[in-house]
């Protein structure tokens, strides 16, 4: 498994502060950071504030529409970079994510898990044992 070519193709995604986190060699675990650009968040924003009732308050406008429509874009966007990655290297993988709140939702949290495409796992197992 490249190792480093999956570094670069989650590099040039934009994601930030990627790393690998050491668990086997079958199995590479990265962590990063998808980081929301401005057009994203108004986009968001936009699609909150067409969407929620003013009667039930910004709670219901953040959790209902705001997170969830970036929680969406993020995850999609991961999923799109994860699919090329297995693709081209002829690997498997999955992801798992860190919802965002009301005081950080400019950026998305990731673990990433790849391996060979004869390599089972369970990636909130391994989540479990690299205490992430």
């Amino acid at each position: 498994m490249d190792k480093q070519k999956i570094l670069n193709m989650l590099e040039k995604e934009g994601y930030k502060e990627i790393d690998e986190i050491e668990y086997n060699k079958q199995i590479k675990v990265f962590n990063f950071f998808y980081v929301f650009d401005e057009v994203e968040l108004e986009a968001s924003k936009e699609y909150a504030n067409e969407n929620y009732d003013e009667a039930n308050g910004e709670e219901e406008w953040y959790d209902e529409f705001f997170l969830p429509y970036l929680v969406d874009m993020a995850s999609d966007n991961v999923r799109d970079t994860l699919e090329d990655i297995c693709e081209e290297l002829e690997l498997t993988g999955e992801f798992i994510l860190y919802e965002p709140d009301r005081e950080s939702y400019e950026q998305m949290e990731f673990i990433l898990v790849i391996a060979e495409q004869d390599v089972e796992f369970d990636v909130d197992e391994i989540v479990e044992k690299l205490e992430l």
